[in-house]
């Protein structure tokens, strides 16, 4: 095996930890919209799920849907966060979906984050707060948490 294969991936445990902090993230923001929808009057069967295995699945069911899809991927450069986000309006009147690659890398200050949109830097709170925004659609009468 060559020196080169042994090379660690850049950022790797860097990625993994801000990963599982997001993974706190969505599940605690995700409660904290369904308490919020919820204490509006929003039945149960139409809060948003946080699915989180291999990947991070945040859906909300029902019309208006909002799928939000984010998968950890790692790169020969570092780790990205790939995501989707779509949705329907009604049946067969979908919203523009959204495919974004947020690159995880260390801020000037030493700070691991995620880089979206010509160079704004996330936190693993940040991020989730700019996801968690795709719902807003959904519950349009309830001020979301975020």
């Amino acid at each position: 095996m060559s020196a080169a294969a042994m090379q660690p991936l850049p950022l790797f445990q860097e990625g993994r930890r801000f990963w599982e902090d997001l993974v706190n993230e969505c599940r605690r923001l995700t409660d904290a919209v369904n308490r919020a929808a919820a204490s509006d009057g929003v039945s149960s069967d139409h809060l948003i799920r946080c699915d989180a295995d291999e990947d991070i699945h945040l859906l909300k069911a029902g019309y208006p849907s909002t799928d939000v899809n984010l998968r950890l991927n790692f790169h020969s450069w570092g780790p990205v966060i790939l995501a989707a986000i779509s949705g329907e309006e009604k049946s067969g009147h979908k919203f523009t979906s959204s495919e974004l690659e947020i690159p995880i890398a260390r801020d000037l200050d030493g700070s691991v984050v995620a880089i979206f949109d010509e160079g704004r830097s996330f936190s693993a709170r940040d991020l989730t707060r700019f996801l968690i925004q795709s719902f807003h659609r959904c519950f349009p009468a309830v001020s979301l948490p975020c």
